[in-house]
Parts: C-alpha cells; sequence; structure tokens
C-alpha cells in the first residue's frame, strides 16, 4: 500500500475521531459546563482548532523541501530549516507579544461578559496564548515528513492524540474540572503531538538542520510566502470563522454558543474534505517544477473535484434532511440553547461552502506556483466587508440574518476565488464545474427521493430511528453514486498525474 493510502486511511481514520468525538462529547461538556460557560470555551477553543487546522509553518515547510528534495539537493534543506526555525520562533514571540497588548482591552471588546465570564475568559485567552507561540517554531518541522510524502506515523501520532483527549475530556469533567482543564488538556496534548512529529523528523527520517550560513536571500523569500500565508488564513478565519466572536460581541457568550454549535459542524465538514486535498501538494509541486500546463492542472483539480463531491455528498444530504432531527436530539433541551437556530447557521455556512471545497486544490496550485498575493489581495477586500456589514446585521437582525450575511460572503468570495483560478492561474474554471459537476443533478434527485421516502416510512423516533435513516442511507448511497456518477476511470482519483 502506498504512502498517500496510508494517508488517506489514517487521515480519514482521524476525521472520523474529529467529527465522532465532539458530536458526542458536546452533549455532556454543555450539561457540566452550561450555556454560558460552554459559549466562552468555545470561544477559547476555536482558535486553538483555527490554528491546528491552518497551514502556517507546516506547509511553508512542505512546498519549499518539495522543491529541495526535487532538485536533490540535501544541503539546501538543511539550510532552509535552520531559517524557518529561526524565523517561526521570531513569529511566535511576535504573536505572543501583541497577544499580551491585546489582553487589556478584551473588558472593552467583550462589554457583553459579565465581571465572572470575562475573568475566565481572561484566563482561557492567556493559555491559548502561549500555546500559539509555542505552536509555530514546532509545527515548521512537522512538514518535514509531508515534504518526504511519509504520512503513516504522523497519522498515527493524530488519532492517538485525538482519542487521548477524548478520553481526558470524559474523565476531567467526570471528576469535576471545567473549562479550564479542558483546555489544559488540548493543549498538552497538541504540544506532545508535536514533540513526537518532531521527533519523527529528527530520528526517523534523519532530517538535518543548519543553522550555519543563515542566507537573508531564503529568509526573505520564506518571510514573503509565509506572510502571504499568514494573510490567507486570516481571511479565511474572518470570513464564516469568526462568526462567534461577532456574536459573542453583541449577542453575549449564550448567542457564541448557539452560533459556535452550528460553526462546529461546519469546521467538521470542512475538515472533511481537507483529508484528502492536503496530502497532494508535494505532487503538485513536482509538477510545477516539471512546467505542467495549465490544462494538466485544471484535469488534475477535476480528478480531485469529483472525488471531494462524491465524499461530500453523503453528509450534505444526510444534512439537508436528517439534520434538522439531528440538532434537536444533539443539543437537547439545555436552557439557553437552541437546536433550530444552530441548524439553520450550519446550512447556511456550509452549502455554499460545499461549491468551493471541490476545488481546494487550486488552493494547492496557488501555494505551488507562488500565487498567494494576488489571492489575498482580491479576498482580503471581501473579509473587510464581511467584518464590517457583521457587526451591523448582527446587532441589530440577529443571530440568524448573520448566518445568512456569512452565507453571502462566502459566495462573493468563491466568485473572486474563480477570477483568480481563471484570470491569474489560466485554470478552465468552466470546465472543472462542468466535468466536476456532470451527472450531479440526477443523482441528487435520486437521493433526496431515498431521503424522503426514509423520513416518512422509519416509525421509529430518537437516537436509534435516526441511526437507522443514516445507516440506511449510507447503505444506498454509493449505489447510487456508482450508477449515476461515477465514470469508469474513477478508481484513479487519487493519483495526480
Amino acid at each position: 500500500m502506498t504512502e498517500i493510502r496510508r494517508g488517506a486511511i489514517l487521515n480519514y481514520t482521524l476525521l472520523l475521531l474529529q467529527i465522532g468525538v465532539p458530536l458526542l462529547l458536546t452533549p455532556f461538556v454543555m450539561e457540566h459546563l452550561g450555556a454560558a460557560e460552554y459559549g466562552i470555551y468555545m470561544l477559547a477553543s476555536t482558535i486553538m482548532v483555527r490554528l491546528y487546522m491552518s497551514d502556517l509553518g507546516r506547509t511553508t515547510t512542505t512546498k519549499f523541501l518539495s522543491e529541495y528534495y526535487g532538485r536533490g539537493d540535501t544541503e539546501g534543506a538543511a539550510h532552509f530549516l535552520g531559517n524557518m526555525v529561526a524565523l517561526y520562533t521570531a513569529i511566535g514571540l511576535g504573536i505572543l507579544v501583541l497577544g499580551l497588548g491585546l489582553y487589556p482591552w478584551l473588558g472593552d471588546i467583550f462589554s457583553t461578559f459579565t465581571e465572572q465570564e470575562l475573568g475566565l475568559y481572561r484566563m482561557l485567552y492567556l493559555m491559548t496564548l502561549v500555546n500559539a507561540a509555542i505552536m509555530f517554531p514546532a509545527r515548521s518541522l512537522a512538514g518535514v515528513a509531508d515534504a518526504r510524502q511519509r504520512f503513516t506515523i504522523p497519522g498515527v501520532i493524530a488519532v492517538s492524540t485525538t482519542a487521548a483527549n477524548a478520553l481526558g475530556t470524559v474523565l476531567l469533567l467526570v471528576l469535576g474540572l471545567r473549562s479550564v482543564g479542558l483546555i489544559a488538556l488540548s493543549i498538552g496534548t497538541g504540544i506532545i503531538a508535536l514533540l513526537c512529529n518532531v521527533g519523527y523528523c529528527f530520528i526517523g527520517l534523519r532530517a538535518r538542520i543548519s543553522f550555519r550560513g543563515q542566507s537573508s536571500g531564503v529568509c526573505r523569500i520564506i518571510f514573503v510566502f509565509s506572510f502571504w500565508m499568514f494573510l490567507n488564513q486570516l481571511i479565511n478565519m474572518l470570513n464564516a470563522g469568526t462568526g462567534n466572536y461577532i456574536v459573542a460581541i453583541t449577542q453575549g457568550p449564550v448567542g457564541a454558543g448557539i452560533y459556535t454549535n452550528g460553526l462546529l459542524i461546519y469546521g467538521h465538514y470542512f475538515m472533511l474534505a481537507g483529508g484528502l486535498s492536503t496530502l497532494f501538494l508535494p505532487r503538485v509541486v513536482h509538477m510545477v517544477i516539471r512546467g505542467a500546463s495549465p490544462q494538466e492542472q485544471t484535469e488534475a483539480m477535476i480528478r480531485l473535484g469529483r472525488a471531494q463531491l462524491m465524499i461530500l455528498g453523503a453528509p450534505l444530504l444526510a444534512l439537508l434532511f436528517f439534520g434538522a432531527e439531528f440538532f434537536e436530539l444533539w443539543v437537547g433541551d439545555i436552557p439557553g440553547a437552541n437546536a433550530k437556530l444552530s441548524y439553520h447557521i450550519c446550512l447556511c455556512l456550509i452549502i455554499p461552502q460545499t461549491f468551493g471545497l471541490v476545488q481546494a486544490l487550486g488552493w494547492q496550485i496557488s501555494q505551488a506556483r507562488d500565487a498567494l498575493r494576488q489571492r489575498v489581495l482580491i479576498t482580503g477586500f471581501n473579509s473587510l466587508l464581511f467584518i464590517g456589514v457583521s457587526f451591523v446585521v448582527c446587532r441589530y437582525y440577529g443571530i440568524a440574518a448573520q448566518a445568512l450575511w456569512a452565507a453571502g460572503s462566502i459566495l462573493i468570495q468563491l466568485a473572486m476565488l474563480n477570477l483568480i483560478h481563471y484570470r491569474g492561474l489560466g485554470l478552465n474554471v468552466w470546465q472543472f464545474y462542468r466535468d466536476t459537476f456532470r451527472r450531479a443533478l440526477p443523482t441528487g434527485i435520486i437521493c433526496a427521493v431515498v431521503c424522503v421516502a426514509l423520513n416518512r416510512l422509519v416509525p421509529l423516533g430518537g437516537w436509534w430511528g435516526l441511526l437507522l435513516k443514516l445507516t440506511v442511507f449510507t447503505a444506498t448511497y454509493p449505489i447510487i453514486l456508482s450508477r449515476l456518477y461515477a465514470t469508469p476511470d474513477e478508481r484513479r482519483l487519487l493519483h495526480v498525474k
């Protein structure tokens, strides 16, 4: 079995844990913390989730090391790693200083919080801030395995630490510890995972690092690429990812918890899409090095895009037809929780984002071709527009209207990204959508008919009834897919050539 196949299996095992564990634990956590503390806890933990999901450091290492290894320049790779560690240590310290500078203003930002709620958030904020400063330099080294296309050991480490974090969460809550203990646990398991990955980098892969002969030219190239990567990540977070902070500022911690529940499912959906595309950056870099044409890159996008659509189709249809029932059961009757509103938020984020997630390889192509600057400048305007309008919409029209505006913002950004792919990178966007969504409509209609029939025919209610419907749909979905959507060569979708 190839490393990419093993990596894909481990990635999706990890995703099942990252998706399934929060779904199972959220009602348990909400019951022990209460709606207000749960909202504050989710605000703080969102910082770590976004940092973990971000490409900073790791993707920069993967991109440049893939180029060095592609040319057989091991000495250059060692000097590059030295520059990376030095630069990202400085960035981590800079984040720590900026975060501490923002700390005195937290009371003005979250003016809707009580003194007790603000005191708790201040403590969690400091913990996550220190964690972010530590993560940066270590995470840059974790990209060595990706550049070597060695995904098995990092996958095993990630699966193990995720499982340990889930078991630890249950134990801490049973023992009576609350949000501070949960954040400390998440930080601890995250640091252990990073240390294991760095150890594998030097011991298992025998990577070399050299701090001698630091090159200002290499530092400048890394800094420029990392700067645009950072701005791109910031833009992504400022769109759909910071809606819960805007809700917290304008509506308070309970509203933030409601919004975060919808955002949580959206985040899992986003991770599901990223589990496959992130494995292909080294191959895309090699395509660019050997001079692959924009048409070849478009065809690679189509192959991966169809795979993404097949993977995302099942949870999207399940959410559309069984999601309302799931949210009612999942959130329950906890005081202050609003399951229907959380479901509305989730749909508003997921439906438009699907069209962007199927073309995720366009992001990898932008990195490989050093086209981040154009992408960031165009989408940055959309982020500023999103933030400015969000405060007005959420304050005067409520959380539901904020979710609708977030959906509109996602569509605006998608249009801008397609303009970059077409004008800036020369990719055939029209061919991509035509070939990726070919036969998707009749496939979706038949699946919808099956879902509606299940809702009418299954007599059971509660979790068992929902589980039965999901099981039948999950068994039926591949059959419909293979009959109506898949082409004879879909088995080769994981190979980007």
